[in-house]
């Protein structure tokens, strides 16, 4: 197996991964469940933020799975994540900062590698 092959596995990987996780956080968001609206509550969110945060989550997850709009759906939940990062850190909680910078450095290696793998780009 050469190597470009074994990076397009480990980036088909890497987004379902992070699809499959944004996704299921959204449901739980648009759903309500109360641990999302501790969470939102705890950082003095508004409750109709806690619906749109969910959609957006669902959208940007399901994006991460097609190719072509792999990097939009990686903005739109980095976006999410710095903004989750910014409001922990104003809450004096850095554990759920150092997930978010991690998981915002993922979504920055898959925007990359479908940059890098993209057929129609000018070389």
């Amino acid at each position: 197996m050469d190597g470009d092959r074994l990076i397009g596995i480990a980036l088909w990987v890497l987004s379902f991964v992070l699809a499959i996780v944004f996704f299921y956080n959204g449901i739980g968001k648009l759903a309500g469940s109360s641990f999302q609206v501790e969470k939102f509550e705890a950082l003095g969110l508004p409750h109709y933020l806690l619906t749109v945060v969910g959609a957006l989550e669902c959208i940007g997850a399901l994006m991460l799975t097609v190719p072509r709009l792999a990097m939009g759906g990686s903005l739109i939940l980095s976006l999410i994540m710095a903004s989750h990062a910014g409001l922990n850190i104003i809450h004096d909680n850095n554990l759920p900062v150092y997930r978010a910078l991690v998981i915002i450095s993922m979504l920055a290696g898959i925007s990359y590698l479908r940059y890098r793998r993209s057929p129609n780009r000018t070389k």
